[in-house]
């Protein structure tokens, strides 16, 4: 997809809510019920969900309840970027929230990460603290990968209660939660980006079609000169589910083969990839609450 047709609209709105769906139809009710409900946002805004392919009825219950929401239906199924970069091509705000569906958004939450990118003009990506469901903190932020922490990760079957000072560094365990501070990348479920650095990044990149790509994305920010920040003040309840964790399956080979190209792609094989720690710049550490 050309970077082009990211910004061919006019924009008529300071956010589009960017929502990708398949079969999400019980999340999709629940994530509705936060948006235009106590965790709207007083910007103004338009909501797109792109369905990819739902048989459990979510296109019908959105359009009937929902008539304001943009929807796009996909005619085959496609992967978790592309998906996105569909969403976007056809939304017309300054600033992109990439949500999935199984986020609820907590009063305030997206107010905040606008207001955190408005005041901070070299930030590129902001992501909330995410919550489980049963409100206990989600581990969602972390260092960038090395082949040791594959390693690790893979024979642990990803188990976030390892003790090993190596995992226990990639999940960031250590570091403050009430905290704003940068990160290297946080999962995708949630993000703010401005239009502008999504256009300049080219958007995600849609070799992966699940998995990783928040990882590439936050990479691709940082190396282009822009922050990924974690903003404490913005709190939202991800259901996550973990899928490709929990045996051998189909996501789990998805989720692998992403691995493979993020290590391919950023020639990873011989040397870390570089985050925050060592390509953030003075003026990063000073962040102005607006």
């Amino acid at each position: 997809m050309s970077t082009n047709s990211f910004v061919t609209n006019k924009l008529s709105v300071e956010l589009s809510i960017v929502i990708v769906g398949m079969n999400h139809l019980s999340k999709l009710k629940n994530l509705f019920n936060s948006l235009l409900g106590e965790g709207k946002t007083t910007r103004s805004h338009e909501i797109i969900l792109v369905d990819n392919c739902s048989t459990d009825g979510s296109v019908e219950y959105v359009a009937a309840n929902y008539p304001g929401v943009i929807i796009y239906q996909n005619d085959t199924v496609r992967g978790f970027a592309a998906n996105n970069n569909q969403g976007v091509s056809v939304s017309s705000g300054q600033y992109l929230f990439i949500c999935n569906p199984d986020m609820v958004i907590l009063p305030g939450a997206i107010d905040e990460m606008i207001k955190f990118h408005e005041s901070n003009p070299g930030v590129g990506i902001v992501c909330p603290k995410l919550l489980n469901s049963d409100l206990t903190y989600q581990y969602s932020v972390r260092r960038f990968h090395n082949l040791k922490v594959l390693a690790l990760r893979t024979l642990s079957w990803a188990n976030d209660e390892w003790t090993n000072k190596y995992i226990r560094k990639y999940l960031m365990l250590e570091f403050d939660k009430s905290k704003t501070q940068l990160i290297d990348w946080a999962l995708g479920a949630a993000m703010v980006l401005r239009r502008s650095v999504y256009q300049q990044l080219g958007g995600f990149d849609e070799k992966f079609f699940l998995y990783v790509e928040d990882v590439d994305l936050c990479l691709r920010c940082w190396t282009a000169g822009f922050t990924v920040v974690y903003c404490s003040q913005a709190v939202c309840i991800h259901d996550h589910q973990r899928a490709s964790t929990k045996g051998i399956n189909v996501l789990l080979w998805h989720h692998a083969k992403s691995m493979a190209y993020f290590f391919y792609k950023h020639k990873l094989l011989w040397r870390p990839a570089r985050g925050f720690e060592e390509l953030r710049q003075p003026e990063d550490n000073v962040f102005h609450r607006g």
